[in-house]
């Protein structure tokens, strides 16, 4: 398997991360505040989740090292 040691992969897969967490937080603080979510919210969640699956394989290797 390829080892990834680039800082870019490691930062960009962190970043990615992070925003999945903060539009999981905004869309919850906007259920739980206005009563509901709206179609704008639940597409950007599955925009960000997409992208993040792009960064699966980047994940495997971090996650489970020999």
């Amino acid at each position: 398997m390829k080892k990834h040691t680039d800082k870019t992969d490691h930062i960009y897969s962190i970043i990615i991360l992070l925003c999945v967490f903060v539009v999981i937080v905004t869309l919850l603080y906007s259920y739980f505040e206005k009563g509901g979510v709206t179609f704008d919210g639940w597409m950007t969640l599955l925009l960000i989740i997409s992208i993040n699956l792009m960064n699966i394989n980047y994940w495997k290797e971090y996650l489970f090292k020999d």
